[in-house]
């Protein structure tokens, strides 16, 4: 094993939400809450009591911020790049959840771009490398402009399993995270768009193939050319192909609202303190039993 620099530590951009999450009651002053002290100065009224109370509690929260005490999930990201970085080891238990819809969405991340290019007429480009700034780091999906590092506009696919959990994209719209973690790849970038593309496209005949063993096991099927299991697998391999559905109503396109300069210092200031807790962490346990 290596030594590690946390100097150099930057957040992925997916693990920006976590990386911001304090324990309940030790949140940071946001920026609503100063538009909120400035409303309150700005009444030509005097305050109520309530208004009172809330004034000084934000008051109190921005000129003593609490210290910061990170959450179970911050903590457990960070003990993920930990493990990483000095033992090169993954959580398994959690990749082995994620990794079919990973890997769903790497076989398929052409597919949705050619979707995408049909639905909007425009010509994505595709960057397979890393790139970071100082804080953060991140893997593009898609962007337009000249290069990645110029780009106007980035994109990041989000391929549905299946029609309804793609339905249920249109109700709720962007998930947890989501936000933030295009808002990260916008400010490596420089990009002043930044889109979350929800797509449905047909699962590869790799993905068809794997489901219909699940299905039989499922079943405890004899063989997979029963007249009970084929009645049953007719209903699977029609909802894993999408191709019969206009493009249109396979697309759902999201908007992102980019970081604003207080939420990207806050970003910034969060990297540097976690830099500092894993020099802390990096010491108790490497002197853990000596």
């Amino acid at each position: 094993m290596s030594q590690v620099n946390w100097d150099e530590f930057k957040c992925r951009c997916s693990g920006i939400n976590k990386m911001m999450a304090t324990k309940r009651g030790k949140e940071p002053i946001t920026e609503v809450g100063l538009r909120r002290i400035a409303e309150l100065e700005a009444r030509t009224k005097p305050m109520t009591e309530a208004m009172k109370l809330e004034y000084t509690g934000l008051i109190q929260k921005r000129d003593a911020p609490p210290v910061v005490e990170l959450s179970d999930g911050a903590i457990e990201y960070l003990m993920e790049v930990y493990s990483w970085k000095r033992f090169g080891m993954i959580p398994v238990t959690k990749e082995a959840m994620e990794v079919a819809q990973l890997e769903k969405g790497k076989r398929v991340e052409n597919d949705c771009k050619l979707l995408l290019e049909e639905v909007f007429n425009i010509e994505y480009k595709q960057f397979k490398e890393r790139i970071s700034n100082d804080y953060l780091s991140g893997e593009i999906d898609l962007y337009l402009g000249n290069n990645i590092f110029e780009a106007t506009n980035v994109t990041d696919i989000k391929a549905a399993f299946d029609h309804p959990s793609f339905l249920k994209k249109i109700n709720n719209g962007i998930g947890n995270g989501q936000r933030e973690q295009v808002a990260g790849y916008c400010d490596i970038t420089g990009a002043t768009e930044g889109w979350i593309a929800n797509c449905l496209v047909d699962n590869t005949a790799e993905d068809i193939l794997e489901m219909k063993w699940k299905v039989a096991k499922k079943m405890q099927a004899i063989t997979i050319e029963s007249p009970d299991f084929l009645k049953e697998w007719e209903k699977w391999e029609r909802s894993m192909i999408f191709s019969h559905i206009s493009p249109n109503e396979r697309v759902f396109r999201i908007p992102v609202e980019l970081f604003t300069d207080f939420e990207r210092q806050a970003v910034y200031d969060r990297v540097k303190f976690c830099r500092e807790w894993l020099w802390k962490f990096d010491e108790t346990y490497q002197k853990l039993n000596l």
